[in-house]
């Protein structure tokens, strides 16, 4: 290996790109002497390779980087691959077309807004690196009934010191690398002084008593259609989309109370009222996002029904087998025309298998998860501040596995039912999900095989791995070739298969399987 240059991390600038944009990367060196290097740049669209060519950098000696450009297609959604070698050194990384970053969310979030920080740049840059297009403002607000802050310089509910102009300097760095900013909102909170002004307002439970949430901290309005909180938080969110580069809503609630009565002893149809307002913020709001969030899959079928611009489900136990993640995505997206679908999952950081086979199954399965933000951290707590540090495994699968999903993501279509793939035999304990696409077919392989069931929120070792092993299926059409993408491997390039097709069934030996892996039928 040549030492005089070492290649160090190879990523994005933006976590997304739109047609026609020019596509800017950030190749990071070491490099012994200044000099002049020739690099080997390869542009790959799935298992394609479209481009191969050589460009001449002047180096600065010391660590720095260096920046490669190319030029977008005008179709999309599309996924590619980027591969820089110099000598027998090289690094990849991936980038992708949307229209729309809706169409594909890869969710993070943001939570410090202080007037102490200025690191709002580097921050979503390393989140670009793992090809996040929309962020949650999660708690950035003055208070849940007032938004918008009075003054540049606040306290937060909770008496925590906040910025307006960290803000605003969080939303221009998202916007600056292809991320989506969504401030965050509660249905159905207000403040206790708010609250207790307002009794008329209140959402009662069924003693006629007003319903608090935390001891003197929020209490819980009404929302149906037509409330005066309803007309009330509506005017926030009108007002913070005025003032504020914001670029739709993403709306809380917290799950319980589920049933409740308004001033007059009328019950109150919560889920409606969620649906309603849903609507009501979408027409206020037209071509703008608005998310709201399904706690514990609550209440899904109203919510999958309404004019959210995709699903957001928290899943809570009693949820608790990775299956019920498979089955709560499959549903939502069933539910609701096929709209994407991203899973709030809290795990340990700590826990790399689970939080990898939740991953890979969530993936798999047609979604994505929000468990990603402040300088790469984990979302592993419902109050997003106790984000937790990455240990160095799990980060590198982390960011491995969303470049492979990105460079892949063509063979990432609609799942064809159990009920309707032909032949399909796996062995057991491996879950299968079977597409049709444009350019063939793709089954993705999750292996959760164990002597006892395994559970996301439940610490366990690693699914029993598989050594070499048959996959039979009838496709019904003439292959060209059959790639294997390991995303245990660490290369993003396909591998290219053997297989055979006998009385109408091709069968394809894999090498084995740790967690998940892929499988490209090539017609």
């Amino acid at each position: 290996m040549n030492e005089s240059l070492q290649l160090l991390d190879l990523y994005p600038e933006r976590g997304m790109y739109k047609p026609g944009e020019l596509v800017r990367m950030f190749l990071e060196y070491e490099a012994q002497t200044a000099g002049t290097y020739t690099f080997t740049l390869m542009i790959f669209r799935g298992v394609e390779l479209l481009k191969s060519h050589s460009e001449t950098r002047a180096l600065d000696a010391g660590r720095s980087k260096v920046d490669f450009t190319c030029q977008t297609p005008l179709d999309a959604p599309a996924g590619y691959g980027v591969e820089i070698r110099y000598e027998d050194a090289q690094l990849e990384t991936t980038f992708d077309v949307l229209s729309d970053w809706t169409t594909f969310p890869r969710y993070g979030f943001v939570c410090d807004f202080t007037s102490a920080r200025s690191d709002a740049e580097e921050t979503i840059q390393t989140l670009a690196k793992y090809h996040l297009n929309g962020l949650q403002f999660y708690d950035w607000q003055y208070r849940h009934d007032e938004l918008v802050p009075p003054q540049d310089e606040y306290l937060d509910p909770l008496n925590r010191p906040q910025s307006l102009k960290s803000t605003k300097a969080l939303i221009k760095a998202a916007h600056a690398h292809g991320m989506a900013a969504m401030p965050y909102l509660a249905i159905y909170a207000a403040s206790a002084a708010f609250w207790r002004a307002h009794p008329e307002w209140m959402l009662y439970d069924a003693d006629h008593q007003p319903i608090p949430f935390g001891e003197d901290f929020l209490g819980i309005m009404n929302p149906a259609a037509g409330s005066l909180w309803q007309q009330h938080l509506l005017a926030q969110c009108q007002n913070v989309l005025k003032h504020l580069p914001f670029d739709g809503l993403h709306i809380d609630q917290y799950g319980e109370p589920k049933t409740g009565f308004d001033e007059k002893g009328q019950p109150v149809d919560i889920p409606q009222a969620f649906s309603d307002f849903v609507t009501a913020a979408a027409n206020q709001h037209p071509g703008r996002p608005v998310l709201f969030n399904a706690v514990g899959n609550w209440p899904i079928e109203k919510l999958a029904a309404s004019p959210t611009t995709f699903n957001y489900i928290e899943v809570w136990p009693p949820d608790t087998a990775y299956t019920d993640l498979v089955r709560i995505v499959r549903n939502a997206r069933s539910l609701s025309g096929e709209k994407p679908v991203v899973i709030a999952l809290y795990l340990p950081a700590e826990r790399t298998v689970n939080n990898l086979l939740a991953d890979a199954l969530i993936n798999s399965a047609g979604g994505t998860r929000i468990e990603l933000g402040e300088n790469g951290r984990l979302l592993s707590d419902p109050y997003f501040p106790k984000h937790e540090a990455i240990p160095v495994e799990l980060n590198s699968a982390l960011r491995h596995w969303a470049d492979c999903v990105i460079r892949y993501e063509e063979w990432f279509g609609p799942l064809i039912s159990e009920s309707a793939i032909k032949g399909l035999k796996v062995p057991v304990g491996v879950q299968s999900f079977f597409r049709k696409t444009k350019k063939g077919a793709s089954l993705s392989l999750v292996n959760l095989r164990s002597e006892t069931a395994l559970e996301w929120n439940t610490e366990h070792a690693a699914p029993d791995a598989l050594e070499a092993f048959e996959v039979e299926i009838a496709l019904g059409k003439a292959l060209k070739k059959v790639w294997l993408v390991d995303l245990q491997s660490p290369s993003l390039a396909p591998i290219a298969l053997d297989f055979k097709v006998q009385g109408g069934k091709t069968t394809v030996t894999l090498p084995g399987l740790c967690i998940w892996s892929l499988i490209l039928f090539e017609s």
